[in-house]
């Protein structure tokens, strides 16, 4: 396996069946791992030399070999077969200093291993049961090495939605909370956005920090252990990485980068969900609606989570940042939202209901803006604007207010 490679596309370097004669078949299954063909001699083999690292020099047959074990962890019965023979406490041992010797190839595959075991609950609920690996892989929040990094924070991911199920009164706390609840993430995470030229890095860290901002257990936000003047400082500096040279006029260039988009957004809308996020995130209001205004432009027929988060935070900001191409663009949706209420017969529920919720949350954007900004600079952006565009303004702004009226006539 490559440096690069995700464990997600496994190098089988194992014989095909139609590689292997009929009376030979039956034999080798003696010897194979469930449903697998890899043998259980090999396997077994290779779990030995994990534990001779301390007398061992490392060399590329070496490499070739553990990079071959961490291709089968994609395979469910080869991951009840290395927790059966305590693959957890030698991983443990194994990432010790002494043993891995500085050697960052050597951890990447060593904690790969450990990150797609964990994909499965059943190695997730021994993990506890072994402190010596958890002591190595909290410590290795500190290693230089970005590929290190990208499996280490695909770990954490992976264990992180087990917080909700053993936050529960009574439970014993998670191991992952302790680096959270000291800021220790916290800090690693905000140095990695703010300084990293890793693409696949940062992409991590925002997914993993994307879930854990959409965690909250017994009224515990744990988007506020990450809402920061330094997380917020570093979210911008890892767009202006990811994107520093996408066009708004095109879609972002490809999926990983659409995914890191949508995160990054979600993020932020987290931040302000609380009144220390939102004054943190006013704070940085003028850098962050830059590159807001720049992803409200992005076609018109971008209806997507991404740019109902966009606008629910250039909504946040308006007192501290607005710029009238925004509200213009803004405009133009939203006429196309009221021409196409829905996507036509062949599209989805989920489809129809982001149009739904787009077209709220930019009629809402539109309502504050009437309320904040001055009426000068409001009509001098209209006039700028189609008939059928200003109308459309107003025509917001009068339903809003009538619906308030109502609402405050109820009330009385």
């Amino acid at each position: 396996m490559n440096s690069d490679q995700s464990p997600e596309e496994p190098l089988n370097v194992n014989p095909s069946v139609d590689d292997v004669g009929a009376e030979y078949l039956e034999k080798m299954k003696g010897d194979a791992i469930g449903d697998t063909m890899y043998s259980e001699r090999w396997v077994l083999q290779t779990l030995i030399k994990f534990t001779m690292l301390f007398d061992t020099d490392w060399d590329e047959d070496l490499e070739s070999e553990f990079c071959s074990l961490w291709d089968t962890t994609v395979e469910k019965d080869i991951v009840d077969f290395l927790l059966k023979h305590n693959f957890l406490s030698i991983a443990g041992c194994a990432l010790r200093p002494t043993s891995r010797k500085n050697n960052s190839r050597l951890t990447e595959i060593l904690v790969g291993i450990v990150s797609n075991l964990c994909c499965h609950e059943s190695v997730r609920s021994e993990l506890p049961k072994n402190p010596e690996l958890i002591y190595q892989l909290i410590s290795l929040l500190d290693d230089p090495d970005p590929h290190v990094l990208i499996q280490l924070t695909r770990l954490f991911h992976s264990c992180a939605w087990d917080l909700i199920s053993e936050s529960s009164p009574g439970q014993q706390q998670h191991w992952l909370e302790g680096p959270i609840n000291s800021g220790q993430l916290n800090n690693i995470f905000s140095f990695i956005l703010k300084s990293s030229t890793n693409e696949e890095l940062i992409c991590v860290v925002l997914e993993f920090l994307n879930t854990m901002c959409s965690l909250e257990v017994n009224d515990k936000d744990f988007s506020q252990y990450f809402c920061t003047p330094e997380m917020i400082s570093a979210m911008t500096d890892a767009w202006h990485q990811l994107f520093s040279n996408w066009n708004p006029e095109d879609e972002f260039p490809s999926k990983l980068l659409t995914k890191a988009a949508a995160h990054w957004t979600t993020v932020l809308v987290a931040f302000v969900g609380h009144e220390h996020g939102r004054d943190l995130v006013c704070e940085n209001g003028i850098d962050l609606g830059h590159i807001l205004m720049r992803i409200a432009l992005r076609p018109v027929e971008c209806f997507d989570a991404i740019l109902i988060a966009t606008v629910n935070l250039l909504e946040v900001l308006i007192k501290i940042y607005f710029n009238g191409t925004v509200l213009k663009r803004l405009l133009e949706v939203l006429n196309v939202l009221y021409q196409n209420p829905n996507n036509g017969p062949d599209a989805s529920v989920e489809d129809d209901n982001s149009k739904v919720v787009l077209q709220d949350s930019i009629e809402s954007y539109c309502s504050n803006v009437f309320l904040i900004v001055s009426r000068p600079t409001l009509n001098y952006i209209l006039a700028e604007c189609s008939e059928n565009h200003v109308l459309l303004f107003w025509k917001v702004i009068n339903e809003r207010q009538s619906d308030e009226g109502e609402a405050g006539e109820r009330a009385i």
